[in-house]
């Protein structure tokens, strides 16, 4: 069957939605082939987007298809051979020792919280994440602030990971000069565990509190701090001592820009 053509393809905000939803069994052709056509199609509506989509393959640990638009979203000046040759290490070599270190605490996290959960579950096996405000700084260019969201694609019945996709976008203009860092786990659509800088651990949880979450969903759809506070029976101080504490622990700009960064982490 010959696929539809792009034009003829549902939009998705969400990528993996798109990647999963053009993935069909009668399009099948060998791995390699069947990531590279389908991210091809993605790659095109995430450039507009200003973000850098890269889809890896942990069992071969080999790149599977990249955005060409990594030079501008991640600033670097080497080739696209090189990059994918050093995937999984040359970011992260630009990344402050702090951050670096969260990088060895996640791969334990992994090992020991997230696997043991992904190869319990029955069904709806899926782990997604959020990090927010990595620094880069790449060899020949600017510091870049990026969000890093990402999906496994393909998970193995151990709870392994076999192809992951990785968004990366610049969100310097979405963040406070001072913003914290922080990552964001979310295993099997329902537990919860974030890691903040000021904390320095895992612990479980979202960023956003349950009522910081109704808060924000609110102002998302228009509502003002008094018909907030009505909906939710509380006081104004109290929904404008949540937006306060939310700006302040999370580093966004404002709400909008807070707004926008859960979106983009799938947060609200």
């Amino acid at each position: 069957m010959e696929k539809p053509p792009m034009d003829e393809l549902p939009f998705h905000q969400d990528y993996v939605q798109m990647w999963q939803d053009m993935n069909r069994p009668v399009w099948d052709k060998d791995p390699g082939t069947k990531y590279s056509e389908l991210s091809k199609l993605i790659g095109q509506y995430a450039a507009l987007n200003n973000q850098f989509i890269s889809i890896f393959n942990t069992k071969t640990q080999s790149v599977e298809y990249m955005s060409p638009n990594y030079l501008d979203v991640l600033g670097y000046t080497c080739t696209e051979e090189d990059y994918k040759r050093w995937s999984t290490l040359y970011w992260m070599r630009d990344l402050p020792l702090a951050q670096s270190w969260f990088f060895v605490q996640m791969t334990l996290f992994f090992k020991n919280t997230v696997q043991p959960k992904l190869k319990a579950a029955q069904d709806k096996k899926a782990l997604t994440w959020y990090m927010h405000n990595f620094l880069l700084t790449p060899p020949n260019g600017q510091l870049h602030h990026i969000s890093l969201t990402g999906k496994g694609l393909e998970l193995m019945p151990d709870g392994s990971m076999l192809v992951m996709m990785l968004i990366i976008k610049d969100i310097k203009m979405l963040i406070k000069e001072n913003s914290p860092w922080w990552a964001e786990f979310t295993i099997n659509e329902n537990d919860r565990y974030v890691f903040h800088q000021n904390e320095k651990k895992f612990q479980k949880g979202s960023i956003l509190s349950k009522r910081e979450s109704e808060i924000l969903e609110l102002v998302k759809t228009g509502n003002d701090t008094k018909i907030i506070a009505e909906k939710l029976h509380i006081s104004p101080h109290t929904v404008d001592k949540h937006r306060k504490n939310m700006i302040e622990f999370t580093g966004a700009r404002d709400m909008s820009s807070l707004i926008q960064l859960c979106e983009i982490g799938k947060i609200i």
